[in-house]
């Protein structure tokens, strides 16, 4: 027996020096499920170009209106698909939901006085898809970088303009149309198992989205510009919760 000590003392140093197969699949060959709630920050971005007119033959003035003041940062929900591909990468595919509030703001004047323009609601659903690089995929906390792109089906915007003085209320126009857009962007984010089969997270990005289609507003009054513009950075902000099958 003494004569196979060696033998068995380099096999066992083998053993503990060799990484496992467990250890060095990392992300490779797993299967998971995540749901995801966040919110949309506005970055960058305009609903309103400056424009100069009249309303009813009155001298009108739209002045430059970003996202932020218009609208309330996103409510973002999402489910995703992951599926590892090697040591430290995976490919996802996204379904997502927002949902964004307006408020009604002084936008502009008409013969000197306040002009004000509240826009509808609006939401907008997002298929996605990208790649995942982790750093460290085999501990029970990784980080990650991913690229992103995708498309946007965005629901129609419409506008109720307001002149209090002058007794003026043009209701529900067609502003914005329903949008088909190209978005593209990155994420970074941070996961943390809880078990074997669950994770949690958080996550942070970046997304540009082209302008909307503009819908004919305001025709003949040299005002009809104002919405030639709704391109958009955001900076999508989440947590989620991961279940790997």
């Amino acid at each position: 027996m003494s004569r196979y000590r060696p033998v068995i003392a380099v096999a066992a140093l083998a053993a503990v020096l060799w990484p496992s197969t467990a250890g060095a699949q990392g992300m490779e060959n797993t299967r998971s499920v995540s749901i995801s709630v966040g919110t949309g920050l506005g970055l960058g971005g305009n609903v309103i170009t400056e424009a100069v007119g009249s309303l009813n033959g009155t001298p009108t003035v739209f002045v430059e209106q970003s996202y932020g003041n218009h609208f309330s940062d996103a409510l973002r929900v999402r489910v995703m698909g992951n599926v590892g591909l090697d040591y430290n990468k995976e490919a996802f595919v996204t379904f997502a939901y927002n949902k964004m509030n307006a408020t009604e703001r002084v936008t502009g004047s008409v013969g000197g006085y306040p002009l004000y323009t509240r826009f509808s609601n609006t939401s907008a659903v997002d298929l996605e898809g990208g790649l995942r690089y982790y750093f460290l995929p085999e501990g029970s906390t990784r980080t990650y970088i991913a690229g992103v792109a995708g498309i946007r089906f965005q629901d129609q915007v419409t506008a109720t303009i307001r002149v209090l003085e002058l007794g003026l209320t043009l209701s529900d126009l067609d502003y914005f149309e329903n949008s088909t857009l190209f978005i593209f962007g990155a994420d970074t984010g941070i996961s943390r198992d809880l078990s074997d089969t669950i994770a949690i997270g958080a996550e942070i990005g970046l997304r540009y989205q082209p302008k909307f289609s503009p819908a004919p507003i305001l025709l003949g009054t040299g005002l009809d510009t104002i919405n030639d513009t709704g391109s958009r950075v955001g900076l999508p902000i989440s947590v989620f919760l991961t279940w790997r099958f």
